[in-house]
């Protein structure tokens, strides 16, 4: 059976989501006055530097997974699931994540790439996307109420028609071997309309 023409829809949605200006701002851990712009004091360095409870959380995602890929819209499941693999690898001394990625989608091979953090200056957590459909990188902030278990990112991007999009990026640790990240656009008064779902599921 052949893609419906709203599936492709949905794939260019998703590049032209990557298509993100992120701006990062930084501010004092709370109590400590902020240092002189161009400066970092030794308090601040040591904070920046240290890996601590959010880093050593997701460094446990480390592994080799399965991807199952499902194109959602307001009727429900749109087609079959996509299937694909994922590497997880914690990097630069523990502070990062970098997720390495293939699949299949609608017939067609996709590449990716995706790190993640945890700033401790600000207090959020940070990724950064890219994928070969596309040459711009999705920059993400995002927030968590659990330590971590689930985070909720927000970014923006243009498409190419000059519109502007918002777009959430849902995180939910199932278990030890298995998260969730759902992708929904935000409309008109803040509504999300999720248009994609990621299950991964650690090799055994």
């Amino acid at each position: 059976m052949q893609p419906a023409k709203s599936n492709w829809k949905v794939l260019g949605v998703m590049a032209a989501a990557l298509a993100l200006a992120g701006v990062g701002y930084a501010q004092a851990p709370s109590g400590q006055k902020p240092e002189p712009a161009g400066q970092a004091g030794p308090s601040t360095a040591a904070h920046t530097a240290k890996a601590e409870a959010p880093q050593q959380m997701m460094a446990a995602r480390a592994g080799e997974y399965t991807r199952v890929i499902q194109f959602v819209n307001a009727a429900g499941p749109q087609g079959p699931p996509s299937l694909g693999s994922s590497k997880i690898s914690v990097i630069l001394d523990g502070h990062f994540l970098l997720e390495e990625n293939s699949d299949v989608v609608f017939g067609k091979p996709v590449h990716g790439m995706r790190i993640y953090g945890y700033n401790n200056l600000t207090g959020q957590y940070e990724a950064a996307w890219m994928y070969t459909l596309s040459n711009a990188i999705l920059m993400l902030t995002g927030s968590s109420n659990d330590g971590g278990k689930t985070v909720d990112y927000s970014g923006e991007s243009v498409t190419a028609d000059g519109e502007k999009l918002t777009l959430r990026a849902h995180f939910h640790q199932v278990d030890a071997d298995q998260f969730v990240i759902t992708i929904a656009n935000v409309g008109e008064g803040g509504k999300e309309i999720p248009f994609q779902q990621t299950t991964y599921t650690r090799k055994k």
